[in-house]
C-alpha cells in the first residue's frame, strides 16, 4: 500500500506540564540531530523520524502559560525537569482549555494559577491548526477532562493518545468511535521508556518462571513534580493501572501488588522508585529483592509518546486503524489486551511490516 506522506506530523497537546516540556525539548533535540538514535526505541516508524513531529497548538488552564508560544510556555509555572535541549521556536500557541476536573483545590494558587479567561472551542482550534493527533497530558484523575478532549478530537478528525490512567482505550465503545472515523485511539496510561513498572514486571516474570511464590511486591514512588503532588489526592486510577500491569504475572496464590506515592516537598523532576519483592523458594525458604530506579520521570515518559505519535500517524496512513489496539501493549500500562513486554515489542514491530 502506498503511503501518502506529509512533511510533518501535526500534533496538539492537552496539558502543558513537565512531560510536555520534555516532549517538546526532546523533539527539538532529535530534529536538530536527525542521525542520533541514542535513547530511541525506534529511529524510524514507517517513514517518520522524531524530528518530523510538529506541535501546532496546546491547551491549558494556567494563566502563566495561556497566550504564550508553546516553546516559552513549557518553562512557566511548576514545570521542572532537566532540559534536554533549547526548544525550537514555533508559532504554536497555548489556548485556554476548560477546567472541568483537571484542577483540584489543593493546587490552585500554588502550583497552578487558574485563568479567568473563557475556554476556547477546542475542536475549532484543532481544525484551524490542522492537528492530526491530540495528546492527552492533563493531570492524573482528570476523567471528565479526558473524555471532553477525546470528544473534541473526534469532532476535529484527530487521533487521540491517552497518556493518563483514565479508562478510555480499554472501553470498546470509545475505540469504535475513533476507528469508525478512520482514526486511532491509543491508551491508557503511557509507559516510561524504562520505568519501575516495567522492571517490576520483568522481575515478577522471572520469579514465576523459577517456581517462586510471591508473598509481597510493593512499589514506592517518590517525586517532587506537580504530578506527584496531584497524586497525593488523586492516586486511585494510577494505583489501579500500575497494579493491573503487574497482576498478569501473578497467580491467585501470590500476594497482590501494592503501590504508594510520596511527594517529597522538594520541587524537582527527579524520581526515585524502590521496588521490594519478597517470596518463598525451595522448602519455603525466604527470598527478598530490592531494586531502586532513579530518573527524570518526564523525560522517561516522553520517549514512549514520540513512538505513539508516529505509530498513530503511520496506522492512519496505511489504513490499519483497526490494529491500533495491537500497538497499545507496547506503549501503555493498561492496554485493551495485555501482553508481556517481549510479546508487545514483537507485535508493535510487526505492524510496521508492509
Amino acid at each position: 500500500m502506498t503511503i501518502s506522506l506529509m512533511a510533518k506530523i501535526k500534533v496538539a497537546v492537552a496539558g502543558v506540564g513537565s512531560l510536555t516540556k520534555a516532549l517538546v525539548e526532546g523533539v527539538s533535540y532529535y530534529a536538530q540531530n536527525p542521525d542520533d538514535s541514542v535513547g530511541l526505541t525506534h529511529s524510524l516508524i514507517g517513514p517518520y523520524k522524531v524530528g518530523d513531529i510538529e506541535f501546532v497548538c496546546a491547551f491549558d488552564v494556567d494563566k502563566r502559560k495561556i497566550g504564550l508560544k508553546l516553546h516559552d510556555a513549557i518553562s512557566m509555572g511548576a514545570n521542572i525537569t532537566h532540559e534536554i535541549a533549547p526548544p525550537l521556536r514555533s508559532d504554536a500557541l497555548v489556548y485556554r482549555g476548560p477546567t472541568l476536573d483537571g484542577l483540584i483545590d489543593e493546587v490552585k494558587d500554588s502550583l497552578v494559577h487558574e485563568s479567568i479567561e473563557e475556554p476556547v472551542s477546542v475542536s475549532d482550534m484543532l481544525k484551524k491548526h490542522g492537528a492530526e493527533i491530540l495528546v492527552n497530558l492533563v493531570p492524573s484523575g482528570s476523567d471528565e477532562a479526558t473524555q471532553f478532549y477525546a470528544e473534541e478530537a473526534l469532532k476535529a478528525d484527530c487521533s487521540f493518545i491517552n497518556c493518563i490512567p483514565t479508562p478510555l482505550a480499554t472501553i470498546p465503545e470509545w475505540r469504535a468511535k475513533f476507528e469508525s472515523k478512520g482514526l486511532v485511539l491509543f491508551g491508557d496510561d503511557a509507559k516510561s521508556q524504562l520505568g519501575a513498572t516495567m522492571l517490576n514486571r520483568f522481575l515478577l516474570q522471572l520469579l514465576k518462571m523459577r517456581g517462586i511464590k510471591v508473598t509481597r511486591t510493593h512499589q514506592e514512588n517518590r517525586g517532587g513534580n506537580a504530578d506527584h503532588f496531584n497524586l497525593r489526592y488523586r492516586s486511585a486510577h494510577k494505583e489501579k493501572s500500575k497494579s493491573a500491569a503487574l497482576s498478569q504475572f501473578l497467580t491467585d496464590e501470590d500476594a497482590k501488588p501494592t503501590v504508594s506515592f510520596i511527594y517529597t516537598d522538594e520541587p524537582s523532576g527527579h524520581k526515585q522508585v524502590t521496588l521490594t519483592i519478597e517470596g518463598e523458594i525451595f522448602g519455603r525458604a525466604p527470598i527478598s529483592i530490592t531494586s531502586v530506579i532513579e530518573d527524570e520521570i518526564s523525560i522517561n515518559g516522553a520517549s514512549t509518546i514520540v513512538d505513539a505519535i508516529r505509530m498513530a500517524k503511520y496506522l492512519v496512513d496505511t489504513g490499519k486503524q483497526s490494529q491500533a489496539k495491537d500497538a497499545c501493549p507496547f506503549l501503555m500500562k493498561t492496554p485493551p489486551e495485555c501482553m508481556t513486554d517481549e510479546e508487545s515489542s514483537k507485535v508493535f514491530d510487526s505492524l510496521l511490516v508492509q
